[in-house]
């Protein structure tokens, strides 16, 4: 079976999600859905629409260090 970002499991790649769950959190506030399928679309629609460095943008916002500066 060939390895594609369509069919990564979550769950074997826990910094990636991490990452999408700070992401969500910061994009849709008290309406974030951390659910693994909607995280897993989210990652998703970041891929096809070229936009995962979004993912490193919503660490740098929620990142301790960051709210110190």
């Amino acid at each position: 079976m060939e390895i594609t970002i369509e069919n990564i499991e979550l769950l074997c790649t826990p910094l990636t999600k991490q990452l999408l769950i700070n992401y969500v959190k910061t994009q849709y506030e008290e309406n974030a859905d951390l659910s693994n399928e909607s995280l897993r679309i989210e990652l998703l629609w970041l891929y096809n629409n070229n936009s995962l460095d979004q993912l490193f943008l919503g660490e740098y916002l929620t990142s301790e260090t960051n709210l110190v500066q």
